[in-house]
């Protein structure tokens, strides 16, 4: 048993480590991946879900080894080389042919593809969500067979759950020391190693997975165009010079943020490039001209590489908070940003979240500052949710005006790509201060390279107009570039927090992406459903409940302690371990009748539905942890006893933990109802099925 236990560590590692990676990885190298949510995790659930299924079939570990090669190839190795100098990658680069649909934001859109561009943008991502699947099968079939064959199947879970919690920190570990996705894979192959019996087709599949990272990844055949390339704990990040000075950051390919020299000396060396005078009137300066006084109290969220403390440390600013979640970006802007601003030290930077910020500060500030937040990094792995979501929300807005002095300001820049975000952010401002911001485009494109709009209003209107009075330069420049973004828009919530989203529904982008999966599925039945093995459909409602459930977990979470990474691989830690827990309970004790079980899941998940998380906000910083951690855990707990009672007493196991995977991959795709419904919502649907799943059980085990 012994033997037993150690493959059945090793596999579970393998995949729950190679997973993370491939979602980040994916996410970052193609663009279309990081705005179909979960669409990498689907494929990972999908491959271990039929692998388990398939566990008596024939294994080999070589084809996991392959397709994962091939995988890298196609997406780093360049097609050609355009007249710009610019690579092209026809799988890491066809794919954005999806975002000409304007229901929703996507960065550096393609505008209105022709039909052949929709269908190659699909056939290319549905490509890479097959390979990926291909890749999982191998390890699947694996675990599924031990799984299967294991005298004491609560010792082997609890195994699979041990090793996939360690699986989350070792790959935490590789991105707090900013190791390359090389590194990353090499780990991967290296573990495999231990599992896979010595052969001369594996080491043959082993060395040709080596070649195609040495040379895509660690010395590509195509020369790098960044100064300096590094991958923060969320993100691709690449900086390189501008020939009129300053510096360019790259965020995941995309170019995201100049990092200029406005000083008075840098400043002087853009003529040609930006009128002198209008420095003041930058995004980083004109909000300082709503005072006078010397101006002491300065918050800045979404700091970035230092652009807006800058602008704050010109206009005399005596005390600058910069708060910044990608401890890369700060850390490039320290190294490169021409001014230097992170060496001053009026400055005190906090590598957080604005939300987190938010709930923690007791502070007052003369001016909030929201800097360019706007992102396309998933704020984590296991849900939809990106890093700015919650930051654009009334609540999130309410929490920053309370954060001003009486007389203070708010000033908001975003890029607006469709003027239903426009009015969305006007209309929340409108909300939350009690009349329409101040809101116009500024002119200083030609030195940005974008067109931003900057939304201003103050905790006092009267002051705010008063102070806009008494500088006739300011007030005649602003008038002169107003814009008004009137006109309904459903306002974003915490429970609705979508920003990028037109209305409640669901994107035509996603549409068509579980059309097609649902099309692939009913046209591939016959294999994946042969005679003689059905889907264990109890099994398989536990698995789409359970993942709806941790989805709205974390979202839930988020809001309480902030998104960034260290939050995230806590709170999916602990959800592993109350799995764990629900393991030895069911083990040390005999649980009370399934039935009692089910009526304090369906009680918690009733709870957890009704609490309002502002509940937990007036409690200090380790009461509300504890508190709200138990509560918001309570549904997974009784969860992971059903799911392990029922586990242990069903005959074949493989089948059960295979479908429960497939089960897993609809709650993912189900994720989408919050696009219309809502974040909350979705515990009604969770409760709906593992209603189901008490019937089905009953009518399985008369239980």
């Amino acid at each position: 048993m012994q033997k037993k236990n150690i493959e059945i560590f090793l596999v579970s590692f393998t995949i729950l480590f190679l997973e993370i990676v491939l979602i980040r990885w994916v996410s970052t190298e193609i663009r279309i991946f990081a705005y179909l949510s979960n669409l990498v995790l689907l494929s990972c659930f999908l491959g271990i879900g039929l692998g388990c299924y398939f566990s008596e079939k024939r294994c080999s570990v070589s084809r996991t080894i392959l397709f994962l090669a091939l995988l890298l190839f196609l997406v780093n190795f360049p097609l050609f080389i355009d007249l710009t100098g610019e690579r092209v990658h026809l799988f890491r680069d066809l794919p954005i042919l999806l975002s000409g649909f304007n229901d929703s934001v996507i960065w550096y859109e393609i505008e209105k593809p022709l039909i052949l561009g929709y269908l190659g943008g699909l056939t290319a991502t549905m490509f890479i969500f097959i390979l990926i699947l291909l890749i999982f099968i191998p390890l699947g079939q694996i675990l599924g067979r031990v799984l299967a064959r294991h005298e004491n199947i609560i010792l082997a879970y609890s195994i699979n759950i041990l090793a996939s919690l360690l699986g989350i920190w070792f790959f935490n570990l590789f991105s707090f020391f900013y190791t390359p996705p090389a590194i990353w894979f090499v780990f991967v192959l290296v573990i495999v190693t231990l599992f896979m019996p010595p052969s001369r087709s594996n080491f043959l599949s082993l060395f040709i997975c080596l070649i195609v990272i040495f040379f895509t990844m660690i010395f590509p055949l195509t020369k790098p165009t960044a100064n300096e390339t590094i991958w923060s704990p969320y993100q691709k990040l690449e900086i390189s010079p501008l020939k009129r000075g300053g510096y360019v950051l790259r965020v995941n390919n995309v170019g995201y943020m100049t990092l200029l020299d406005l000083s008075d000396e840098g400043i002087r060396k853009l003529i040609g490039h930006f009128d002198q005078k209008m420095r003041k009137f930058s995004q980083y300066d004109l909000p300082y001209l709503f005072f006078k006084k010397d101006i002491e109290d300065v918050l800045i969220v979404g700091a970035g590489a230092g652009n807006d403390v800058s602008g704050a440390l010109r206009n005399g600013v005596r005390n600058v908070e910069a708060v910044e979640i990608d401890p890369g970006i700060y850390k490039l802007g320290k190294k490169y940003h021409p001014e230097f601003p992170y060496a001053v030290s009026r400055v005190k930077v906090i590598i957080d979240d604005a939300r987190s910020f938010f709930k923690k500060s007791k502070k007052k500030f003369d001016i909030i500052s929201f800097g360019t937040l706007d992102a396309h990094t998933l704020a984590f792995n296991y849900n939809n949710m990106r890093i700015d979501h919650y930051v654009y929300t009334e609540e999130s807005l309410r929490e920053a005006k309370n954060l001003l002095k009486e007389d203070g300001i708010l000033s908001l820049i975003f890029d607006v790509k469709r003027p239903w975000i426009g009015q969305r952010i006007q209309g929340l401002l409108n909300k939350v201060f009690g009349y329409p911001p101040l809101v116009f485009r500024i002119k200083s494109a030609e030195l940005f390279g974008w067109e931003g709009v900057t939304f201003i209003a103050g905790k006092e209107r009267n002051k705010l107009f008063e102070r806009l009075g008494n500088n006739p330069e300011l007030k005649h420049y602003i008038e002169n570039i107003l814009i008004d973004y009137s006109g309904e828009v459903k306002l974003t919530t915490d429970d609705w927090p979508y920003l990028y989203l037109e209305k409640p529904m669901i994107p035509m982008m996603h549409l068509w992406i579980i059309l097609i999966l649902v099309l692939l599925f009913f046209v591939t039945r016959s294999f994946l459903l042969p005679k003689g093995q059905k889907l264990n459909l109890h099994f398989f409602t536990l698995g789409t409940a359970f993942l709806l459930l941790e989805f709205q977990n974390i979202s839930k979470t988020t809001l309480l302690f902030g998104s960034t990474w260290i939050v995230n691989t806590f709170t999916i830690s602990a959800i592993l371990f109350l799995i764990l827990l629900a393991n030895l309970f069911v083990h040390f004790f005999k649980p009370p009748r399934i039935k009692i079980i089910y009526l304090l899941l369906f009680s918690s998940i009733l709870f957890v539905y009704f609490i309002p998380l502002e509940v937990f906000n007036f409690l200090s910083y380790w009461p509300r942890s504890i508190l709200s951690s138990i509560v918001l855990n309570l549904p997974i707990f009784f969860a992971g006893i059903v799911f392990i009672d029922s586990f242990k007493n069903t005959q074949l196991k493989n089948l059960a933990y295979g479908s429960n995977l497939l089960g897993a991959t609809v709650g993912g795709i189900l994720e989408s109802a919050s696009f219309i419904f809502g974040v909350n919502m979705l515990l009604v649907i969770v409760a709906g099925f593992y209603l189901v799943s008490y019937i089905l059980l009953r009518i399985e085990f008369n239980r």
